[in-house]
């Protein structure tokens, strides 16, 4: 995997959306970052992304608690996806929520890299190793 500049935020919250931006843009001025609050469209987006033919890879912050879609769901439905896809994408968890189940079932998605707590902060950035 390549070091990612294009960064993809799913976060039911446009306000925690903007701080997202705010920080990548500060770490990475040339980042290309995707901001959705629909769950569903992002998956869509992750789908036609990952089967471009254009090179390189992603960085993917998801929320865990979303209505219309949990992140849960979102890594049930992408773990259906075609393996090329996931190796595209380096998945973050970034929620609010200090549930031990939550981080617990986060450490062992073979999908997920990390949890952190929202909001996004240089620190969490930091340990990206990006």
């Amino acid at each position: 995997m390549t070091t990612p500049n294009r960064f993809i935020v799913v976060d039911d919250d446009p306000l925690n959306n903007l701080v997202c931006n705010h920080i990548i843009l500060k770490v990475d001025p040339d980042a290309k970052i995707t901001l959705f609050t629909n769950p569903e469209k992002a998956l869509e987006m992750v789908q036609t992304f990952g089967e471009s033919s254009e090179k390189g890879d992603f960085v993917l912050f998801l929320d865990v608690n979303m209505p219309s879609m949990s992140g849960w769901e979102f890594l049930d439905a992408f773990e259906s996806l075609d393996e090329k896809i996931h190796e595209r994408f380096r998945i973050y968890m970034l929620s609010s929520s200090i549930d031990q189940g939550d981080i617990e079932k986060a450490a062992v998605n073979p999908f997920v890299r990390g949890y952190y707590p929202k909001p996004l902060s240089f620190e969490t950035m930091g340990l990206l190793n990006l």
